[in-house]
């Protein structure tokens, strides 16, 4: 991502690999909000490869990015904001899947 990222104003981010339908990790991702509204992006396509960057109002969760080659939308999951990367206690017996 090019452009400048001040990272002490920064509410979200993420950092990370993206699967395909396979579950290949073929795209990746790096994402960031100021406010929680307005989210800047830089992608590579899980599906074909294609790189891009985006900027988007995106809405309540899930959150889908679009690729503007194949058209494929990914699915970018929740991860707790910066005010709430707190450790959720959970027991051995639960199935819940652990917020990252």
């Amino acid at each position: 991502m090019e452009r400048e990222v001040d990272f002490d104003r920064v509410e979200y981010a993420t950092n990370r690999n993206l699967e395909d339908d396979e579950g290949n990790e073929n795209g990746h991702i790096k994402m960031f909000s100021y406010d929680n509204e307005t989210f800047f992006y830089d992608m590579t396509c899980p599906y074909c490869g294609n790189s891009f960057e985006g900027e988007d109002e995106l809405g309540s969760r899930p959150w889908w990015i679009e690729c503007p080659e194949c058209t494929r939308s990914t699915n970018v999951f929740r991860i707790k904001d910066a005010h709430d990367r707190k450790v959720k206690e959970r027991g051995a017996d639960t199935d819940e899947v652990p917020d990252v």
